[in-house]
């Protein structure tokens, strides 16, 4: 390989960790799940469907089910990418998670990802009490750097999933710019984060799968351990004031789910969009797809 060659392949190999990784934060951002009852009540489902864009080019789809009966609650989301000119590598995925309801939002108990990304498999299994990290397996592990920032025990502490981190609770209070005001701790099994959410405002969705207000959320990401404090990819994301999430209400009216995000990229924004958000018509449904299907059950949270 000549150097010409050599550098194309680094600035190839840069744009597709970098896309992937604001695309897998987009992915999951729309997966997010969570819920909030009292006492005995029978089980409820949410059903979303979500494409992904890049340059006005469809390069993924994720499909996504929430349900949750009583106090516990259980989603579990589906997603894929293609292939794209050289700036996303081909992957697909499957993220699980289980949890319980409390008076300040949603407990996570367990959560596993198995995905397959660039032709190699990744698996994560966390579990969790309370808001806190009893285990965490990820294979194959992370690679072991000199700059990596190591994870301490108490930043396993007080923090969610990264399918439940971006709902909104919102039980009876108005939909309000200031429910975007809060800090969200976050951990994958190998990374530490928290997703900062600021500048809110109450806006109407006219077109798309969703009509109606939505709650719309400037997003910031600050890595807080796990990561290479020297990467590249790590410190654009980190300085990315670009990312903006819109939230609309699902069942009752007491969850805020995504149903549009928009993340800004140095080669062009990765958008997520609800293509369909709640029950799909009966034909539909019945009608063979070759998009991944999504199924959920409702294991014992506790």
């Amino acid at each position: 390989m000549n150097a010409v060659s050599g550098r194309r392949c680094r600035r190839a190999t840069a744009r597709a960790s970098t896309l992937a990784r604001a695309s897998t934060l987009a992915l999951l951002v729309a997966g997010g799940g969570s819920a909030q009852a009292v006492g005995e009540a029978p089980t409820r489902r949410f059903d979303v469907a979500y494409s992904l864009s890049f340059l006005n080019l469809r390069v993924g789809e994720a499909t996504l089910a929430v349900e949750r009966a009583g106090e516990r609650y259980a989603l579990e989301l589906e997603a894929g990418l293609r292939g794209l000119a050289g700036f996303f590598l081909d992957g697909a995925g499957k993220a699980v998670v289980a949890g319980s309801t409390a008076r300040g939002g949603a407990v996570t108990a367990t959560f596993r990802v198995d995905s397959r990304y660039a032709g190699k498999p990744i698996a994560v299994v966390l579990d969790l009490a309370g808001g806190r990290v009893r285990s965490a397996t990820v294979e194959p592990p992370p690679t072991p750097r000199p700059d990596r920032v190591p994870v301490s025990p108490q930043d396993l502490i007080g923090v969610t999933d990264p399918l439940t981190m971006l709902t909104i609770p919102l039980r009876d209070a108005p939909l309000e710019p200031a429910l975007c005001d809060r800090r969200i701790a976050v951990f994958d099994g190998a990374m530490r984060a928290d997703l900062l959410l600021s500048r809110g405002s109450v806006v109407a969705v006219t077109e798309g799968a969703y009509r109606g207000p939505a709650l719309d959320c400037r997003v910031r990401w600050v890595p807080i351990a796990g990561h290479r404090a020297q990467g590249t990819n790590v410190r654009r994301m980190a300085e990315n004031d670009d990312l903006h999430v819109r939230f609309a209400p699902i069942l009752d009216g007491s969850l805020l789910l995504p149903v549009s995000i928009a993340v800004a990229t140095g080669w062009g924004t990765v958008r997520i969009e609800a293509t369909r958000w709640g029950d799909a018509p009966p034909a539909a449904k019945a009608a063979p797809s070759d998009k991944p299907n999504v199924t959920v059950r409702l294991p014992n949270a506790r």
